[in-house]
């Protein structure tokens, strides 16, 4: 008899659905009975298996007691044991709005039954939280954005992993000696790069933090974009952009009084703290593992490196349907890390799925894609859009007056999503997605958005075959979905039909 202890944090209601699931698919055999602090086994317990449980502590047999890789990669976290920590490993690198929990897609891999040493592909990569927990686990993995800043972060948080944490902390010391004597470039006339980080910065801060990106990107290749990536992200408390507000506005209060590199040289050496305890815990991951600066909407298997028909499961949080300006939060690091010009910053911004940009032309050339349904949405899903739009009035805003055509345009980029994805899945792959529900009011009348939904119908029309859908309910942990409109927050699994 096996007894799995959870851990100490408080659970929500959706976290012990998962954790029950968990334990059904990867103990298939064992009889499941609810103990005061978890569950019991008996009988066809492989223990190889339990130590990939997420929701579980420890597995108890007797009076011996085995930490899960889950535990174990939580230990060092700064969270306190009652607290559930979402920054062990990697995953603190960079502050990335919209991303989701990474105990969530390790537990989700777990319910899928993922075997170890599968190949994963998340289009929506982000900031490479699904990558990271596949390589924690030995899977190969990898992601598409459109989005540069995610890409980079997604990276240096694979490349933290594969680097040990004592060389990057040898670089990291190198990089602040040599920061003492670099010398800028003198500025070129019409340096737009230069002229706009100067308009957020004052000239004394972007030296010191031009200096340094200089320090890091002359050292080790390999141990560069993990150090850049937390300068990076100390960025927007250190400009004259509200670090608190999504929108860019102005700040009414001072910087920090404590100086740009200090607080740099700090964050990164407790973040190699966490890194050096992860690394002791799981194993080096796949060389391949990496994510690729491309459009899902436009994915081939041609762009991924491979042939068609080669990945086991599909795995992401998609963009929320107009809830987060993306890239607008993010354009200080963008443009410091020269990812992309300022120039591009808002029509990388019209591009994504689920944009709340839509202006001028566009939004008339959606209003007559609508009429018409040029974008060939399932009628449910057309329907539903036209049907906003009716209900439009006079006393409502730019932004409601925009939202059934923006609706609109995220399904048609959710569609084409599913489109593109099928051909690199193997047959009755799974494919799961985690995305909230949304709501608008039009003429004084809410509209509740079942987002969960309407994607499941999409797949359904586009190659895949709809399982179910889990209600979750996570945004209670993150404030500003609920500032963004979303509701609650479903897992939807489909499988390639």
């Amino acid at each position: 008899m096996v007894e799995l202890i959870r851990h100490s944090y408080r659970y929500y209601p959706y976290e012990l659905e998962l954790a029950r699931r968990e334990v059904e698919t990867l103990l298939p055999e064992a009889s499941l009975s609810d103990t005061a602090q978890g569950i019991r086994l008996q009988g066809g317990v492989d223990m190889k298996a339990v130590e990939r449980l997420v929701y579980f502590a420890a597995a108890k047999e007797g009076e011996e007691s085995a930490p899960t890789m889950q535990a174990q990669l939580e230990r060092v976290n700064g969270n306190g044991v009652n607290r559930q920590s979402t920054r062990y490993s990697a995953h603190g690198l960079h502050e990335y709005k919209g991303k989701f929990n990474p105990q969530i897609a390790r537990a989700i891999l777990n319910i899928l039954d993922v075997p170890l040493g599968a190949r994963v592909i998340d289009p929506f990569c982000g900031s490479g939280t699904s990558l990271l927990e596949c390589a924690h686990l030995g899977m190969r993995a990898v992601g598409t954005d459109i989005n540069p800043l995610a890409v980079f972060i997604a990276n240096a948080k694979l490349d933290a992993v594969r680097v040990r944490a004592d060389e990057l902390r040898r670089e990291l010391g190198a990089a602040l000696k040599r920061h003492k004597s670099v010398k800028l470039p003198k500025a070129a006339p019409g340096d737009v790069r230069r002229d706009y980080l100067l308009s957020w910065f004052d000239a004394d801060v972007l030296e010191v933090i031009e200096r340094l990106r200089l320090a890091i990107e002359g050292g080790d290749e390999a141990c560069a974009p993990p150090l850049l990536a937390l300068a990076s992200n100390l960025l927007r408390d250190y400009s004259l952009q509200d670090p608190h507000d999504l929108r860019i506005r102005r700040r009414k209060t001072p910087v920090p009084e404590k100086p740009f590199v200090e607080a740099f040289e700090e964050t990164a050496l407790q973040f190699l703290a966490k890194l050096e305890d992860a690394q002791s815990v799981f194993r080096r991951p796949p060389a391949g593992n990496k994510a690729i600066l491309l459009d899902s909407r436009e994915l081939e298997v041609k762009k991924l490196g491979i042939g068609a028909a080669q990945f086991d499961c599909a795995l992401t949080s998609p963009p929320y349907a107009t809830a987060l300006p993306y890239i607008d939060t993010q354009r200080l690091s963008l443009v410091w890390l020269s990812l992309i010009a300022p120039a591009e910053i808002l029509p990388l911004e019209a591009r994504l799925v689920g944009s709340r940009e839509v202006r001028g032309q566009s939004k008339r050339e959606l209003l007559a894609s609508l009429t018409a349904n040029s974008a060939d949405l399932p009628p449910a899903q057309a329907e539903y859009c036209r049907m906003l739009q009716a209900a439009l009035s006079d006393e409502d805003g730019f932004r409601r007056q925009a939202m059934p055509l923006l609706l609109y345009r995220y399904f048609a980029g959710m569609a084409q999503v599913f489109r593109a994805l099928r051909p690199a899945m193997k047959d009755g792959a799974p494919f799961a997605l985690i995305v909230g529900s949304n709501h608008t009011v039009l003429s004084g009348k809410r509209f509740d958005i079942n987002t969960p939904q309407h994607l499941a119908e999409l797949a359904a029309a586009n190659g895949w075959e709809h399982v179910e859908t889990v209600p979750l309910q996570t945004y209670q942990r993150y404030g500003y979905h609920m500032g963004n409109a979303v509701i609650d927050e479903g897992l939807v699994i489909v499988r390639a039909a």
